[in-house]
């Protein structure tokens, strides 16, 4: 080999291990960020070897950075993100759920219809007695205006997830063009070069985040691309290009529909609720929530039907035949707990109650609603009203707990994948500190075959002269 040829596998050697220098010193540094892949230099041989003529150049080059890397890992921590961020979601708005029927501290609903039917015994007893009668109008005002707080905040809840949605679909919008956008920029970039292992990783880390917003699945493509598909096949990131989701309005539905934005068509079947943000917050806003302001609806309607019915046969104090007790305002409402109201006629003169079955006064249709309480008039005649709200209650408290309990198991799971993650693609700053000091050797090494090439130079120079 040729004095030339020692100076050049010397100058390889060490750019290369410097550049693997640089490499170890970017993992150490890196050490604390989140998502970060540890890269590794791959060096392998270079030159030519010519045994028979005594001719030989062997050096040293980087043929690539390697990420420690696995694809498996990475698809089960996309998964598992779908699954937290469904039951963060679903946990977040049930405990709302609960925060408007709670019962623990007493003074709401289940108090305020036993004051309404206490009401109504008290007013049997004496029908023509005006402290009882303003008593029973108190009593009433005070239920109805818990279930309309209660039907208010339920919808509110509604429109809450409502608004979530919208975040939602604005968020995953971001996500995907970003998404397209690293993968143009990957597929411009050689395999060798770091700057594509720190974009692979940004990518991740988006597609991580995305997966916790939506059910969706990734597929590599062509050119080190990342394709990203709903569940129903169609792309929301394809090669370089990215697709949106959008909020229709539903002429069957007082909430917009989820469509997909090319074709107009609906996605909402496609989410699933124990999978991704978006498909837990649809669920919670068409599923869970009217569920609950059905049952209140079905108790408040109940209430004003059963009186109203009572209340019209029998006669006031001035001898009249009794209305309505109960009405919605408006007239047309569709919903009985946020709308329930006692007829204006009676809030302005209590005379106007209908206690009596006769003209003489004698409280038995006071009687007759104040038996309603114990009456078996809900789910089809199984239960009581009283019955039928503690059902309501210890199902909503039920729910909450599956779901907090759910919430912290798929949680844990993800801290799980997320630690095996690391033991593969994490940084080891014992392991780095060795390979510093190997490289470091390598370096010097190359440096003192450098000093030799020169001894040799200054030894020929010599000769010559």
């Amino acid at each position: 080999m040729s004095i030339g040829g020692l100076l050049n596998v010397s100058k390889d050697a060490m750019l290369s291990y410097q550049l693997a220098l640089d490499v170890t010193g970017g993992n150490i540094s890196n050490v604390n960020t989140p998502g970060y892949t540890r890269q590794r230099p791959l060096l392998t041989a270079s030159g030519t070897v010519n045994a028979k003529a005594a001719s030989a150049q062997l050096s040293v080059r980087v043929e690539r950075i390697d990420r420690m890397f696995d694809a498996f890992t990475e698809m089960q921590i996309a998964e598992q993100s779908q699954k937290a961020g469904a039951a963060d979601a679903k946990n977040d708005m049930l405990k709302r759920v609960e925060t408007v029927l709670d019962e623990t501290q007493g003074g709401k609903l289940n108090d305020a219809m036993n004051r309404f039917w206490s009401a109504w015994e008290d007013l049997a007893g004496n029908p023509s007695g005006k402290v009882e009668r303003d008593a029973l109008v108190s009593a009433a005002q005070e239920m109805t205006g818990i279930f309309n707080s209660y039907g208010e905040q339920l919808f509110d809840l509604q429109r809450s997830a409502n608004d979530a949605i919208k975040d939602t679909l604005a968020e995953i919008d971001v996500y995907a063009g970003e998404l397209a956008s690293l993968n143009r920029q990957i597929g411009q970039i050689s395999d060798a070069s770091g700057e594509a292992n720190r974009l692979l990783d940004e990518r991740n880390a988006i597609v991580k985040r995305l997966s916790g917003l939506i059910n969706c699945q990734c597929i590599e493509g062509p050119n080190h691309s990342l394709n990203i598909y709903l569940t129903n096949g169609k792309p929301l990131v394809e090669g370089e290009m990215s697709n949106r989701l959008a909020l229709k309005k539903n002429s069957g539905a007082f909430f917009p529909d989820i469509v997909y934005s090319p074709t107009g068509e609906s996605v909402t079947p496609f989410l699933s609720p124990e999978k991704g943000k978006l498909g837990s917050l649809l669920d919670i806003r068409d599923r869970a929530i009217p569920e609950y302001l059905a049952r209140l609806d079905d108790m408040a309607g109940t209430i004003m039907n059963k009186v109203n019915d009572i209340h019209r046969q029998g006669f006031d104090a001035k001898r009249n035949l009794g209305g309505n007790f109960f009405v919605l305002i408006p007239k047309d409402a569709l919903s009985h707990a946020r709308y329930l109201a006692i007829d204006s006629k009676i809030v302005a003169d209590s005379g106007r109650i209908a206690a009596s079955a006769t003209v003489a006064g004698d409280g038995k249709q006071a009687a007759a609603i104040a038996a309603l309480r114990n009456e078996l008039l809900m789910n089809d005649g199984q239960a009581t009203l009283g019955a039928f709200y503690a059902s309501l209650i210890g199902r909503v408290a039920r729910e909450v707990a599956e779901a907090s309990r759910n919430s912290e198991y798929q949680s844990n799971v993800l801290v799980q994948l997320t630690n095996q993650r690391e033991g593969i693609s994490g940084v080891s700053v014992d392991e780095e500190m060795m390979n510093l000091i190997r490289y470091q050797m390598g370096y010097n090494a190359a440096g003192k075959l450098c000093q030799v090439v020169d001894r040799m130079m200054e030894t020929l120079m010599g000769m010559v002269r």
